[in-house]
């Protein structure tokens, strides 16, 4: 009992000050400078989602994480990476819940005679109409195609119609309208179907969208919901657009139509904000009563006494070049900010689609063929989403651990910029009008290095045959993973052969003599 209320004396103070600050700070922020103030004008996504699911890990690797270490396991860093992850499922949840009721709770609702007086009164996110018409004979129309699921398993549909909302029937459209009522459907289909049965489900699921928008009753609703800055809002000004073949901007309003009561619009959320933080704090309590508690990592840490080895901060020191990873960082770092810039530039983080992806630099035969053969670089530090980029950092980093110190900066720099063009070449080759992007091209040059230079005296002979196992069974997987759909095989070929015949030209042509035995 003892050593649990020391372990709780340790931890649990912490926990709460984390947990409270982060979840009142957060909420504050967005009340202040997005609610309040509209100061920061980003999506509403980043605000309830991703801010929830990243923002927690700062104070938890700032504050929580090393006070962990006075709990012991039979494997130390998976045991306190576990309650890390325990910590931060519980903020995320608290954050999630806040944040939705954030969103809802500070939505006033104005009530309006027509629609012409929303420009008379404060913006609001709900507003309700007493008289409205619609022109349904002036609709438009917008998809939004996006692939979703571990290696893109999925592809989505989201159709985004607009009408014009008039003030009654007799308004006639003269000019570009500016008020536009809103209506989304969606659908999930498999993205490892034929590109012919793909545009089968996507007709059809088209058609049967037209079909609900010809009955649609545009009156049968209790308010409107004002879209604000988010990827829904940007999907609505491209259907208008589509429709008006005219920009689109910020003073363009549009109003989707909520069924459920004003009044109920914050459900529970706010009851369970506490319950979640009770239920969290019950977890947390519960989990501390397993671990073993080690006195000797206390007084280190009262003491100020750093860990001799962590591992976060040799991650983190992975990104700063220098010694044997010196142009592997500098890669990671430029992934890692084309990404950042994507992101706060407006591109879903998840799923890019495939026209923002273009307009960034991706490579597709017309466009690359047609005079923009920048893209076959510009493609190699691009990603269609975070798990896209993850994956392919984690494959660089092992690739880079055998090939950077055996080849020098100057080689592995240009060893990874041709295997990668040799990818995005093959690419366009091979698919007419795919749309490629990753830095994959390159990576499975880098594997495709160590596999040539295994037939050298580049690696001590006792070595190459655990390096090609590891090396040969992550190629394998990869490359019979890419035959099920959604991915460049054709840049992982052109990488991988590429990068076999580079490596060893390379390596002959520096002395190949480093670990000649």
């Amino acid at each position: 009992m003892e050593t649990y209320i020391a372990k709780l004396k340790h931890i649990l103070p912490t926990f709460l000050a984390i947990t409270l600050g982060t979840v009142f700070g957060l909420g504050f922020i967005r009340w202040l400078f997005c609610l309040q103030f509209s100061i920061i004008d980003i999506k509403e996504e980043i605000w309830v989602l991703w801010l929830p699911l990243i923002f927690p890990w700062i104070p938890i690797t700032l504050w929580l994480r090393q006070r962990f270490r006075i709990l012991t396991f039979k494997d130390n860093d998976k045991g306190r990476f576990g309650f890390q992850m325990i910590a931060w499922l519980i903020i995320t949840a608290i954050l999630f819940v806040s944040q939705g009721y954030l969103t809802t709770a500070t939505g006033r609702l104005q009530k309006l005679s027509t629609i012409s007086d929303i420009e008379k009164v404060e913006k609001s996110r709900y507003y309700e109409l007493t008289n409205f018409s619609v022109a349904n004979y002036y609709g438009g129309t917008y998809t939004d195609f996006r692939q979703s699921g571990k290696y893109n398993q999925y592809l989505n549909f989201d159709i985004f119609f607009v009408t014009p909302i008039l003030k009654d029937t007799s308004e006639k459209i003269n000019d570009i309208p500016k008020y536009w009522y809103g209506v989304k459907f969606k659908e999930q289909i498999s993205n490892k179907i034929s590109s012919d049965e793909k545009e089968k489900k996507y007709q059809a699921f088209y058609d049967e969208c037209i079909d609900k928008m010809n009955k649609y009753e545009f009156h049968s609703l209790d308010h409107f919901e004002r879209k604000p800055t988010s990827d829904d809002r940007q999907n609505y000004l491209k259907a208008i657009e589509a429709r008006t073949n005219q920009p689109t901007n910020e003073s363009f309003i549009i109003l989707e139509p909520i069924k459920e009561k004003y009044e109920d619009r914050n459900g529970n959320k706010f009851v369970w904000i506490f319950g979640s933080f009770g239920i969290g704090l019950s977890v947390l309590l519960f989990a501390l009563i397993w671990p073993g508690y080690s006195e000797t990592e206390r007084k280190r840490f009262l003491a100020g006494k750093k860990p001799k080895q962590d591992d976060l901060v040799d991650m983190l020191n992975y990104l700063v070049p220098k010694g044997d990873h010196f142009a592997t960082s500098i890669i990671l770092d430029l992934n890692i900010l084309v990404f950042l810039l994507m992101v706060f530039s407006g591109i879903h983080i998840i799923s890019p689609n495939g026209m923002e992806l273009l307009q960034w630099g991706a490579n597709r035969r017309f466009e690359t063929t047609g005079g923009e053969w920048w893209r076959l670089l510009t493609s190699m530090f691009l990603h269609g989403g975070i798990m896209h980029l993850f994956l392919n950092i984690s494959g660089l980093v092992i690739a880079a651990i055998f090939v950077e110190p055996l080849l020098g900066r100057k080689n592995y720099f240009i060893l990874y910029i041709l295997s990668g063009l040799c990818g995005s070449l093959a690419s366009i080759w091979w698919y007419p009008n795919t749309i490629s992007v990753g830095a994959s091209g390159a990576i499975f040059g880098l594997y495709g290095a160590i596999l040539g230079l295994l037939l050298t005296n580049a690696f001590p002979k006792g070595g190459k045959k655990g390096i090609l196992m590891m090396i040969g069974i992550y190629v394998g997987i990869n490359l019979l993973w890419g035959l099920t759909g959604g991915i460049d095989n054709a840049a992982h070929i052109g990488g991988l052969l590429s990068g076999a015949l580079i490596g060893i030209i390379l390596y002959k042509i520096d002395g190949g003599q480093k670990n000649a035995t």
